[in-house]
């Protein structure tokens, strides 16, 4: 998928309305989490984070994320949070 087409999804998306992108984030975000890009997304907002501000978002997660098993949020988090470690050892 090229960059065009990228841009011209995420245009698409802001021009639903909100009811619609609410709808499209439950179903589409939590498979987006579990990929390798979505993994690296997570990757980068955690560098920046405090161990407060993590221990915040995954408190978060969980309380908004009721429909995602917690072994999916767990596994996502968990493969950050090592990508995270790997990268700040290097």
């Amino acid at each position: 998928m090229g960059d065009a087409t990228v841009k011209s999804l995420k245009q698409a998306i802001l021009d639903l309305p909100a009811d619609q992108q609410q709808q499209l984030a439950e179903e589409i975000l939590p498979l987006l989490l579990t990929t390798r890009a979505g993994v690296k997304g997570i990757d980068h907002v955690l560098q920046a984070l405090s161990d407060e501000e993590v221990d915040t978002l995954v408190e978060r997660a969980r309380t908004r994320a009721k429909d995602i098993p917690e072994d999916t949020i767990a596994a996502v988090i968990g493969e950050a949070l090592r990508a995270v470690r790997t990268q700040s050892r290097s």
